[in-house]
């Protein structure tokens, strides 16, 4: 039997071919639909059966207007694979020739632990535990809404993913947020390109970034229930 496990916190790209109706995943996106890598060809209809059926429409809504406008766009939703729900935010944008359309690029992450009611709860507690760090940490959700067009919750998801799989403290990656948006750097049209660099920056591998940006534990109330709550997760996947 074909291997359908990823490592957790894997990004998945693609690409969507307009003309041939032809979406191009690789290997992370096929298993998150819970298929073999090379499973099958996937064609928008392919794309479309497999979202959740009160997600489906809202989906194609979202890309067909991305193929028609050209415009990116950011979407959070609901999948099955092999009867199981995963909750997933892609971010994509359009390839282009000479002025028109051809077709998508982009990628996928896998928030289904993020939204799960346990992880949910323990990151509650932790942004409720400090007044500073709550504050911080709304800005940064309401960065995330304005910039990539998500909901409050899909935005606390995507701000807990990229911690949670880059050990990046959460009011770490939120002061950041907050302080690049903030800045007077970028007006709303150009915020989700000038975030889309910081966050790749931000999550480069630690050792990459040098001793200097290895977060200190327990520095305040929410980067202790973080650190609780990685712990208790860590816990949870080895089954104690």
């Amino acid at each position: 039997m074909a291997d359908l496990t990823f490592a957790d916190g894997e990004i998945g790209r693609f690409t969507y071919d307009l003309a041939a109706d032809r979406w191009h995943w690789d290997d992370v996106v096929f298993r998150i639909h819970g298929m073999a890598p090379g499973e099958i060809e996937p064609t928008m209809a392919h794309f479309l059966q497999r979202k959740h059926e009160r997600d489906r429409d809202r989906v194609g809504q979202v890309i067909e207007a991305a193929l028609r406008t050209g415009e990116p766009f950011t979407i959070s939703y609901r999948l099955m694979a092999n009867g199981d729900v995963r909750h997933v935010i892609v971010v994509g944008e359009a390839l282009t020739e000479s002025g028109a359309v051809t077709g998508l690029q982009g990628y996928y992450l896998d928030v289904t632990q993020e939204f799960s009611a346990e992880a949910r709860a323990v990151a509650d507690a932790a942004v409720a535990a400090s007044a500073a760090g709550r504050d911080t940490i709304e800005q940064a959700k309401g960065v995330l809404m304005l910039s990539y067009g998500l909901d409050a919750d899909a935005a606390f998801a995507m701000l807990r993913w990229w911690s949670r799989n880059h050990n990046l403290k959460v009011r770490t990656l939120a002061e950041r947020l907050v302080e690049s948006a903030s800045g007077g750097s970028a007006t709303h049209p150009h915020l989700r390109s000038l975030l889309d660099g910081l966050i790749a920056d931000l999550t480069q591998p630690l050792e990459a970034q040098g001793s200097g940006s290895d977060p200190v534990a327990g520095d305040d109330d929410v980067d202790a229930q973080h650190d609780q709550q990685e712990h208790h997760e860590a816990a949870h996947r080895n089954g104690a």
